[in-house]
């Protein structure tokens, strides 16, 4: 799916919304902390970016356990 959104120009090019795709390919899923930690986001920066990722369809969440990972794996 996140191919075929970034072919159609429906992504931003915002490079720390690329950055948490990557790593979400990269380690199938992630905590918010792991991601925050990584990247070295605030906490309002990373939920925003996080929120926006998720309204756009790329990343889903699970609340038990928490984790967050690219939509469709």
């Amino acid at each position: 799916m996140y191919n075929f959104l970034k072919k159609l120009g429906l992504l931003k090019s915002d490079p720390n919304k690329q950055a948490i795709i990557d790593l979400l390919r990269d380690n199938d899923h992630c905590t918010y902390g792991e991601i925050l930690k990584s990247l070295s986001l605030s906490p309002s920066k990373g939920s925003k970016i996080i929120t926006e990722l998720k309204e756009e369809g790329i990343i889903s969440n699970k609340i038990m356990p928490p984790f967050f990972k690219l939509a469709g794996n």
